[in-house]
């Protein structure tokens, strides 16, 4: 049995993830400080991130809507592993094939291609997810090891 963190704000992505890799010991965080804190106490437990693009900075509380959408929250919660030497093995876990940015649109093929250069220590790979297919299943299984 393997340990996995999740760090993943979508109640549909979350639920699909658990239905699948059910057998692991999964924990799931679903924002950059609530992640990133994890990491921080807990990084040597687990055996894989599994990792959204786009996550809120903070929890939702009981009395609001969560926080502040960070587009990019996946690769600050990266940056934040790869300063504090936070090796785990991560794969990022996204539904969107293209991010828009100041300077133009990014793919989902060229995300992956920079962050498997800039953070080569521990990033491994993507997968596209999709509701509508179970492709993913299969890549995230093979990035995995499994």
């Amino acid at each position: 049995m393997r340990r996995l963190l999740i760090i993943e704000d979508d109640k549909e992505k979350i639920k699909r993830l658990l239905e699948f890799q059910g057998q692991h010991d999964i924990v799931v965080k679903e924002s950059f400080q609530a992640g990133v804190s994890e990491l921080k106490n807990n990084h040597k437990i687990y055996d894989f991130l599994i990792l959204d693009m786009t996550i809120p900075l903070w929890e939702k509380g009981n009395n609001d809507l969560g926080g502040n959408y960070e587009q990019f929250g996946g690769e600050k919660v990266l940056r934040e592993m790869k300063r504090r030497k936070l090796y785990t093995p991560t794969i990022l876990f996204t539904m969107f094939d293209v991010f828009p940015t100041q300077d133009g649109n990014i793919t989902f093929g060229k995300v992956d291609t920079l962050f498997k250069k800039e953070f080569s220590d521990f990033y491994i790979g993507a997968v596209l997810f999709s509701s509508e297919d179970d492709s993913w299943m299969e890549e995230l299984s093979k990035l995995m090891g499994e």
